[in-house]
């Protein structure tokens, strides 16, 4: 019966595994949001651009244009700092994806180390069997030249 000594660590490392492709998800999922916030924003902004383009020629006071220039001012700065959150956000998923796949390494030496070791037990076990046979067949072809 095959046992293999390191069980407990090849569990261990895909317990970690899964912490770290978790934690890659959540990462991933800020990331994503971040990018709709900025799509969201662009979108708002373009919305105002083309109300503002509508409008400009029946526009009198110059109070309007003032709020529509302070209002896409203030929605360039939210797309900056939005686009600095995403990158930041999009950093963060990269070095949780680069902790994943070295989680996912670690855990597949132990596995190929736990196969080569269960094929060696199985041609081992194998060769014993072979044997054991060749042995019981020796004696059988003796007990049967002797009588």
């Amino acid at each position: 019966m095959f046992k293999y000594r390191l069980e407990t660590l090849l569990k261990y490392r895909k317990t970690l595994e899964d912490g770290r492709r978790r934690s890659f998800s959540e990462a991933n999922r800020i990331y994503m949001e971040e990018l709709g916030e900025i799509s969201k924003l662009e979108q708002e902004r373009r919305g105002a651009m083309e109300t503002l383009a509508e409008s400009l020629p029946i526009i009198e006071d110059a109070a309007q244009l003032i709020i529509y220039d302070n209002y896409i001012r203030g929605s360039n700065v939210n797309l900056r700092e939005t686009f600095d959150k995403a990158e930041h956000a999009g950093q963060i998923a990269e070095m949780e994806r680069q902790k994943l796949v070295e989680a996912r390494k670690k855990r597949k030496i132990i596995e190929v180390h736990k196969e080569r070791l269960k094929e060696r037990y199985d041609s081992e076990e194998a060769r014993k069997e072979r044997l054991f046979a060749d042995e019981v067949a020796i004696l059988k072809f003796g007990r049967k030249e002797s009588a």
